[in-house]
């Protein structure tokens, strides 16, 4: 597996990355594994553990679908699995919205939603 490290910064109503999420056309295999700063919304402890994510994808075609392969790594790093469904199209090429919503257990019954980051997928040669 492959990994990228990257911080997502919340300020407000809005989040950046310390880093750009770039990649191309059949990538897969690849880990994100997002640290959260400035999101200041507390959990039943001081870290992520026992809280559950899901999210958000905005394809550049508009087409909002559901991610459920993102987990919780160690206690503060929320993993974001690319597989090969997220590159392997054409329309797929061209930059995507990614809203990551946490909550503070299993139940889903109380939810928090970090604002919507950006990736890119190009066109490879």
């Amino acid at each position: 597996m492959i990994t990228k490290n990257v911080t997502i910064k919340v300020t407000d109503d809005k989040a950046t990355l310390s880093d750009k999420i770039i990649l191309y056309q059949h990538d897969k295999g690849i880990e994100i594994l997002f640290t959260v700063s400035g999101f200041n919304y507390k959990f039943k402890k001081d870290n992520y553990a026992g809280v559950v994510v899901d999210g958000k994808i905005q394809k550049p075609s508009g087409t909002v679908i559901s991610v459920d392969n993102m987990v919780i790594s160690g206690t503060n790093k929320i993993k974001f699995i690319i597989d090969e469904t997220m590159t392997d199209e054409l329309e797929e090429i061209g930059t995507h919205k990614l809203q990551i919503h946490l909550y503070d257990d299993e139940t889903k019954a109380n939810r928090v939603t970090i604002p919507p980051i950006t990736f890119e997928i190009k066109q490879q040669l």
